[in-house]
C-alpha cells in the first residue's frame, strides 16, 4: 500500500513539473536596441550609443508606424548625406546610413537643430522618400492630430462654405511632407491641437485666399496650386500662418494676446473695415496684410515669418522677434533655430 502511494505522489510531482515546463514564459526586454528589432526589424551596429539607440527607439514609438516587411541593418557615419540619410535594398536587406550630425548637441540650439534634422531624417526612412502614402497619413494623425481624408465633405462644410467634394481633391504625396516639414517647426506642445482636426485641398484658387483657417469648424483649407508655387518655403509659411489662427483662437492665454496687442499698438475702431487701427507705422509690420488687417493677422504673419524667415521678422521688428521666442517658443517648450526645409 505504501508503494502504491509514493508511486502517485511521484506521478503528481512529475505531471507537475512537466506542466511548468511546457508554459512559455515571456520576457519583455526593456532594451531600444532589442525593441526596435522585435517591433520593427531594425538592427543596429555596434556603434550606436544607448542615447541614440534610445531616441530611434522613441520617435519610432512615436510615430508608431507598420513595420516594415524587408528588415534593415542601421549604421552611422559621417558622410555628408543628402536629407542625412542614405537608404539601399541589396540581398533582401534594406541598409541605412544616418548622418552623425544629427546627433550632435553641443550647445542646446544645436540640439534643437538636431532633433528636427534627425526626425526628417527618420520621416524619409520610414515613408521611403515619400512615396508611402499611409506612412504620411498616420504621422499626420499620430503626431498631428490632423487627418486628410474627409468623412463627409457636406457635414464639415455646412455651417462654413456648403460645397461638396466636387470642390476639393486628395493631397499630392509631396504636398503632405511639405505639411509635415512645417509642422514640426512648432514647439511640440503646439503641434497637436485638438481643435484643427482636417486638413483640405481645394481645387478653385479663386473663391477664397490661398488658405483659409476655420478654426470653429476644425479645418484648413489650402489650395491646390499653393503647392505649386515655385519657393516652398513660400507654402510652407502660409500653411505656418493658417495653423497660427488656431492657436489665437484656442490656445494663447488671454494675456499674451494683450500683450501683443500692446507690441503693436492695436486699438479697436469701429470705422475701419477690420474694426481695428494701430498707432504704429507700416515699417513695424512684417507685411502689409499685417498692418491692414487686425491683431490675429498680424501674429499669424510674424510666427509664420518667424519660423520660415526668421530673420526678415528680426530686421523688420526687433520687438516682436524677441517677443514670439521668449513668450512663445520658449513658453511652450523650446527656443527655436532655423533649419533649411525637407
Amino acid at each position: 500500500m505504501m508503494k502504491v502511494y509514493i508511486y502517485v505522489v511521484l506521478f503528481s510531482i512529475s505531471i507537475l513539473l512537466t506542466g511548468c515546463y511546457t508554459v512559455p514564459i515571456e520576457i519583455q526586454s526593456d532594451d531600444p536596441k532589442v525593441q526596435l528589432k522585435e517591433n520593427y526589424s531594425i538592427y543596429l551596429d555596434s556603434k550606436w550609443s544607448e542615447t541614440q539607440t534610445q531616441r530611434l527607439f522613441s520617435l519610432f514609438e512615436a510615430i508608431s508606424p507598420e513595420p516594415d516587411k524587408i528588415p534593415s541593418a542601421w549604421k552611422i557615419s559621417n558622410e555628408d548625406l543628402e536629407n542625412d540619410i542614405q537608404m539601399m535594398t541589396r540581398n533582401s536587406l534594406n541598409y541605412v546610413t544616418i548622418n552623425r550630425d544629427v546627433f550632435r548637441i553641443d550647445d542646446s540650439q544645436q540640439e534643437l537643430v538636431s532633433n528636427r534634422r534627425f526626425f526628417y531624417a527618420v520621416v524619409e526612412y520610414i515613408t521611403k522618400n515619400g512615396s508611402d502614402r499611409e506612412a504620411l497619413k498616420q504621422i499626420l494623425q499620430k503626431r498631428y492630430g490632423i487627418s486628410v481624408d474627409i468623412p463627409s465633405y457636406t457635414l464639415l462644410l455646412q455651417h462654413t462654405t456648403q460645397e461638396t467634394d466636387k470642390d476639393y481633391t486628395d493631397f499630392e504625396n509631396e504636398d503632405l511632407m511639405v505639411i509635415i516639414s512645417i509642422l514640426e517647426e512648432f514647439p511640440h506642445v503646439l503641434q497637436n491641437d485638438p481643435h484643427l482636426r482636417y486638413l483640405l485641398c481645394r481645387i478653385d484658387d479663386e473663391v477664397r485666399a490661398p488658405g483659409v483657417a476655420w478654426t470653429s469648424n476644425g479645418y484648413i483649407e489650402l489650395s491646390q496650386k499653393l503647392f505649386k508655387r515655385d519657393f516652398v518655403d513660400d507654402t510652407r509659411r502660409l500653411i505656418a500662418h493658417e495653423k497660427a489662427h488656431f492657436l489665437w483662437a484656442h490656445l494663447f492665454p488671454q494675456q499674451l494676446k494683450q500683450d501683443w496687442m500692446e507690441l503693436g499698438g492695436w486699438y479697436r475702431d469701429a470705422e475701419r473695415e477690420e474694426g481695428w487701427a494701430t498707432t504704429k507705422d507700416r515699417k513695424a509690420f512684417i507685411t502689409d496684410y499685417a498692418y491692414e488687417k487686425n491683431p490675429n493677422e498680424d501674429m499669424a504673419e510674424s510666427l509664420a515669418y518667424y519660423l520660415v524667415f526668421p530673420e526678415k521678422l528680426r530686421t523688420c521688428s526687433e520687438a516682436k522677434f524677441l517677443f514670439i521666442q521668449e513668450r512663445i517658443m520658449q513658453t511652450y517648450g523650446e527656443d527655436y533655430v532655423s533649419l533649411d526645409s525637407m
